[in-house]
């Protein structure tokens, strides 16, 4: 063999070699970039309502090891929650198993000690929410490669929902994670794969061990056996539809093993969700009741930015010309179903779509790189400036919001500052009563007239507005009753977005007026 045979074999070597091992730096870099924003400042402060559900009911898992999530039985709980109910079970037993993890490495005794394993719970959802970032590129690469896999990694990497559920020792990270993982199962293959439909089922039991809604996905392990029925036999193809219902109870039984032997624990729980998902809850509710389609809708929009959303429009739109059916029932149908659902709901929480959004963005990420190939075509091929303005388009609403969430809010500097605003205009009004209220009814309103009424001091007023109706109802009230001035206004950090827990768990809008009496009617 001459040089040049030696020299073209090596490079057909060294080439292939060289562009795995930029993806795979290219993976690494994105898989960094998400956990840095999940775990950046995990150890703050701030915190959560819920939070105390999950360290009180894997609290009591560690000291009575009966495997029994049932909250009646965490005995530190507060009386409203500590009633029969297995919510959020799986994901209770996710987080006692990492707990066991972590007590074999070496080094973390202060770590797990501290403030009861709160913070390994923490941690774990942390964890939980890094994994989904390379689960959704994996995902991405199999359905658009590699330009794909990048730009959903990305936009997973950065989303403000995402970050945020990963800050909380709360269920939706596990299920988000588990969600993906039974998409990635239940990939439509030529080959119908056994193993797939097991695993795809047994993941939507854990699911539903978590959050009952999760029966929504209870038809994702048929994917696999739609797909590849037309090449397995007569045996594999009945064989593959007995295991969804057998790998449907399995995953349930792993995940809520207390809910077996107490069913009518586990039905009250869901009737107790059932009830506050039917009702109004404000300020995540409209004052008349309707549905929260509407406020669904105008939070995507400011989150995450009509570019995005209309890639995704896109990259449904290209499934559907290629024909990619199975492709395009795994990706969009648990979006369109999850989102129709909670959109006819009167209660509005991010978080019930929490699981579905990387999906979405894989969905946006192909429109994305597909829409960027065409446009630069039009322009002779610029790909690095297109490709450069796509990447601020798409990513840019994101980083907008979860850069100030870490930087603001959950390091403590909001909270912070929020403190030494509210000195100062207390030391501008000596002589006047401090209150904090929320209009979120008329009732601060009433109170405050018992208070004009028995004495003429003047109230220095906090009015807490979360940007929803309720507040904007009750502050028309407000203003036909009394004197007042505005003396100081603390938009927050989330001013421009609709109404949700950005709000009402960290900066919500804060009004100061400066109260003297009565109106005179």
């Amino acid at each position: 063999m001459n040089d040049a045979s030696v020299k073209e074999v090596a490079t057909a070597w060294v080439a292939p070699q060289r562009e795995q091992w930029r993806w795979w730096i290219a993976m690494v870099s994105v898989v960094v970039l998400g956990f840095g924003l999940r775990a950046a400042y995990y150890h703050g402060g701030y915190g959560h309502p819920d939070e105390t559900i999950t360290t009180e009911v894997v609290g009591h898992l560690r000291k009575s090891g009966d495997w029994d999530t049932n909250w009646a039985k965490a005995t530190n709980l507060s009386v409203n929650l500590r009633y029969d109910q297995y919510n959020f079970s799986s994901h209770f037993l996710a987080t006692y198993g990492f707990y066991r993890f972590v007590k074999v490495v070496p080094g973390t005794l202060a770590w797990r000690s501290e403030d009861a394993g709160f913070w390994v719970y923490r941690f774990f959802s942390v964890v939980l929410a890094t994994l989904t970032v390379w689960q959704a590129l994996r995902l991405a690469e199999r359905v658009g490669g590699r330009g794909t896999a990048v730009g959903a990694g990305l936009l997973v990497a950065v989303s403000v929902q995402l970050v945020q559920d990963a800050h909380y020792s709360r269920p939706e990270a596990f299920v988000t994670m588990v969600t993906l993982a039974v998409v990635g199962w239940c990939w439509p293959r030529e080959k119908l794969s056994l193993l797939g439909v097991a695993c795809g089922a047994f993941g939507v039991g854990l699911l539903v061990a978590c959050k009952v809604s999760m029966l929504v996905l209870v038809w994702v392990p048929l994917v696999p056996w739609l797909a590849g029925r037309r090449h397995a036999t007569v045996r594999a193809r009945a064989v593959a539809l007995a295991l969804v219902p057998l790998g449907l109870i399995g995953g349930f039984f792993v995940g809520a093993p207390g809910a077996i032997a107490n069913p009518a624990a586990f039905v009250n729980g869901v009737e107790f969700l059932m009830n506050q998902y039917g009702g109004q809850h404000p300020p995540h509710s409209h004052l008349d009741g309707r549905t929260v389609a509407d406020m669904l809708a105008a939070y995507y929009v400011v989150t995450l930015g009509w570019p995005v959303l209309a890639c995704a429009g896109l990259g449904v739109g290209v499934l559907a010309w290629r024909r990619r059916w199975g492709e395009l029932v795994v990706l969009a149908g648990p979006v369109m179903l999850f989102a129709g659902y909670f959109a006819t709901r009167g209660v509005f929480f991010e978080r019930n779509l929490s699981h579905v959004l990387p999906l979405f963005l894989i969905l946006a990420a192909m429109g994305a790189v597909v829409g960027a190939g065409v446009v630069g075509g039009w322009l002779r091929r610029r790909f690095i400036a297109v490709a450069t303005l796509s990447a601020v388009l798409l990513l840019g609403p994101s980083l907008l919001l979860t850069l100030p969430l870490l930087r603001t809010e959950f390091s403590g500097e909001g909270s912070n500052l929020h403190m030494a605003f509210e000195a100062d205009l207390k030391a501008k009004h000596p002589g006047a009563a401090w209150k904090e209220v929320s209009l979120l009814n008329d009732g601060p309103l009433a109170e405050l007239s018992e208070h004009f009424k028995a004495t003429l001091a003047p109230v220095l007023l906090r009015i807490t507005d979360f940007n929803d109706e309720w507040n904007a109802y009750n502050l028309t009230l407000f203003a036909a009753r009394f004197e007042a001035v505005l003396v100081a206004d603390y938009p927050g950090t989330f001013a421009r977005v609709p109404v949700c827990t950005l709000h009402t768990y960290h900066s919500p809008h804060d009004r100061y007026f400066l109260v003297t009496g009565l109106k005179l009617r």
